[in-house]
């Protein structure tokens, strides 16, 4: 290069350096009234360039990039009340925050957390101090409820529900720990199979056998109480660690679901996803069943949790037997 270029470029440069140290230096400072200004200020005793708001009670902290007495770039809010501090953080245009987010921390412990793009609320996160709370995202409301996109509330024993919302309306919404009928969730060829109920001599209950495969045993077979009175499709204690031990593929949801036995005694239980089980010539995938942490809570039951995978299911007293559809 040229060194008479280049020794203009090392000039242009160093000009443009020391043009924004100096705004970063600016040291002026004009106290009116209980707000202090700090920085850059121009003729009409607005910040402009580098510096800092501050009111005297220290309630309010605003520091950043200003342009005629409005924050504009790069910059900070810090707003403090009785009950909660505000944390603006990112690109602000007119005072107003178009990239970044803001966090509010609530003097009982709560958080807030909100993101921004091009000036719009995409993200909201809730959390409370039982580690229960919320996660929205998508288009949201200036009051911040979620106008279209996935709401995602959080309770304290860790289950999950998700709702999809619409022009601020819920129009769908689903509990992880529950199962729901989904097509592409069923494999098989008929659009329907019949499950006979098995019935032991001198013993009116009634049992299902599930297929459920295994790393060690791809036959992995056991039978649940067939119960209509039950909500859950739960698996017994003993069961399930057996299960464990031969290589069950499932995801552990990690909620603590308080349950109360036959003897009226609460325990807690478990939730988990299997990723696949067979009943009859159906391959089921994503059943979501409750395990029992209890040593002697060792019942399987098959109850509606199990049957709401399917599109219908029917009984037949007479024919002792189940009918599943596709």
């Amino acid at each position: 290069m040229n060194k008479t270029i280049l020794f203009s470029v090392l000039l242009l440069f160093s000009s443009l350096l020391s043009g924004q140290n100096s705004k970063k230096n600016c040291k002026e400072e004009l106290i009116n009234g209980n707000v202090k200004l700090l920085g850059c200020i121009d003729v009409e005793g607005n910040l402009h360039g580098y510096g800092t708001y501050t009111l005297e009670d220290g309630s309010v902290f605003i520091e950043g990039e200003w342009n005629r007495g409005k924050l504009n770039g790069k910059g900070r809010k810090i707003f403090i009340s009785e009950n909660q501090t505000q944390n603006y953080n990112g690109l602000f245009k007119n005072d107003i925050l178009i990239e970044g987010d803001i966090k509010t921390e609530f003097d009982n412990g709560d958080i807030l957390n909100e993101e921004y793009e091009t000036g719009k609320l995409v993200k909201t996160k809730y959390s409370r101090t039982d580690k229960s709370g919320s996660l929205s995202e998508g288009e949201h409301y200036k009051s911040g409820k979620l106008k279209n996109g996935i709401k995602k509330d959080i309770y304290t024993d860790n289950s999950i529900l998700s709702s999809i919302y619409k022009n601020g309306e819920v129009i769908d919404e689903k509990l992880n720990t529950n199962n729901y009928y989904i097509k592409n969730d069923i494999i098989g060829t008929s659009e329907s199979i019949n499950i006979p109920l098995e019935i032991e001599d001198g013993d009116n209950t009634m049992y299902v056998s599930l297929n459920i495969p295994t790393k060690n045993n791809l036959e992995y077979s056991a039978r649940f109480i067939f119960d209509t009175g039950a909500e859950s499709f739960s698996i017994g204690y003993r069961l399930f660690n057996d299960l464990k031990e031969k290589g069950l593929e499932y995801e552990d949801l990690n909620v603590d679901i308080s349950t109360v036995g036959v003897s009226g005694v609460s325990f807690k239980s478990n939730a988990i996803v299997i990723k696949e089980l067979k009943i009859g010539d159906y391959t089921i995938k994503n059943v979501v069943a409750i395990v029992r942490t209890l040593e002697s809570a060792n019942t399987s039951l098959l109850g509606m949790g199990f049957l709401k995978k399917f599109n219908e299911v029917k009984w037949s007293l007479i024919a002792k037997e189940l009918v599943f559809y596709k």
